[in-house]
């Protein structure tokens, strides 16, 4: 096998990304040099939706095996508690104040609406994967969600989304499940484990499921801990198709059963404080995961000048928790002020926003979904990293733990 470059197996994502991050050449020089040995091949797994109840409800004996023999520990992940922002954290090594991705969706001003924020040009952060590529790793991202795809592509030598899967994909590993079923995640891992196994070319693999089941299964179902089992199963084999790649696990976000969602539009109203727009942070292209609804709100004000009144009415609807204006928000969270809107609310453990039918209205009684505070603890793990594993108690986020892998510190 040619030598890829002269890094050594302390991993290129300790120094192949670190330049860019701190703006120094000091993290390649903490790297010593090898002309035989390749950098370690890495495999990142963002978890979609995996929060510490299914990992204690179910067996998962590779996971456990690997937490023991590893690193493991509880974080939080970043508010909101939605895919995009974690995604692009995880992805960028650092938070929304930099890497400007607030939500899955955010209000365009000059349009005056709603848009998804899945547009590549909304980063304002390099990719991983920009950076690997300028250090000549080649790099592959494998997604059941299009909208990751969409959105952190830049930099892959290949990239593949199960609702858009390149012709020749969709030829090789069968036509993708249903976005809404728990069978694309296992042709997300069978696409990854074959890129593992007969791709060494690609040092870097980034792999996202989807939360579809966490969504639908609550930790204790029996669908749930099938599902898990399945997945437990495809990491034992991906690990075994290449037996010294390094293996990150970090989950976007947990989930909890809510039974209640708000309007918050319409709450406002009806308390003589109208507002432009109350949108959820969540709300992106799969409504049957969440139906839009999370549990976290950008509200637009009309005028500045009602900001007090409409923080006050906020703080008296039942199932709002925290109120911030946007400095606030932006300061305690590390977000973009400007891409989440004039006020900041967040909702309590069993309640959701978003644009329902009446102000305030009970979900199913399977309804279960993410965007709070609540759902913020997430079990981290790392497998086989040849560096040395980090400082558990230097850990509070899961964008600490790309930090980590991202710069070596």
């Amino acid at each position: 096998m040619p030598v890829r470059s002269s890094l050594s197996r302390r991993g290129f994502l300790a120094a192949a990304t670190a330049a860019p991050l701190i703006h120094s050449s000091s993290a390649l020089a903490r790297v010593a040099p090898s002309a035989t040995k390749l950098p370690q091949r890495v495999c990142v797994v963002l978890f979609d939706g995996f929060g510490p109840e299914y990992y204690e409800a179910s067996p998962m004996p590779t996971l456990k095996a690997w937490a023991k023999g590893g690193f493991y520990k509880q974080l939080k992940a970043a508010m909101p508690t939605v895919t995009n922002t974690q995604a692009a954290g995880l992805c960028c090594g650092v938070h929304a104040d930099e890497h400007g991705i607030t939500g899955n969706s955010y209000w365009d001003a000059e349009r005056d609406e709603e848009l998804f924020m899945s547009d590549p040009n909304l980063l304002t952060s390099a990719t991983l994967f920009q950076r690997a590529a300028r250090f000549g790793v080649r790099s592959a991202l494998v997604s059941a969600k299009q909208k990751t795809v969409s959105l952190l592509k830049q930099g892959t030598s290949y990239a593949v989304g199960s609702q858009q899967p390149p012709a020749e994909a969709a030829k090789k590993y069968g036509t993708p499940p249903d976005i809404y079923s728990a069978d694309v995640n296992y042709w997300v891992w069978n696409i990854a484990i074959d890129l593992i196994k007969n791709h060494p070319k690609f040092g870097l693999l980034f792999v996202h499921t989807t939360d579809y089941p966490m969504h639908k299964f609550a930790p204790e179902a029996a669908d749930s801990r099938a599902h898990l089992s399945k997945i437990d199963s495809f990491l034992k084999e991906a690990a075994e198709a290449d037996p010294d790649m390094a293996f990150i696990i970090v989950p976007d976000h947990g989930m909890n059963a809510k039974t209640t969602v708000v309007n918050l539009n319409k709450a406002l109203m009806e308390r003589g404080t109208p507002v432009k727009i109350a949108m959820s942070a969540e709300r992106d292209q799969y409504p049957r995961h969440h139906g839009g609804y999370g549990g976290t709100a950008f509200i637009y004000l009309n005028s500045p000048k009602d900001a007090d009144k409409v923080i006050k009415s906020l703080k008296d609807i039942e199932g709002v928790e925290d109120v911030l204006t946007r400095d606030e928000a932006a300061k305690k969270h590390r977000l973009n002020p400007h891409r989440i809107g004039d006020l900041w609310v967040t909702a309590t453990k069993r309640v959701v926003f978003g644009h329902s039918m009446k102000k305030r209205e009970e979900l199913p009684k399977d309804y279960r979904s993410h965007g709070s505070a609540h759902e913020q603890d997430i079990p981290c793990f790392i497998h086989r990293f040849a560096g040395k594993l980090p400082d558990k108690e230097a850990f509070a986020t899961n964008v600490d733990m790309a930090k980590f892998l991202y710069q070596g510190t």
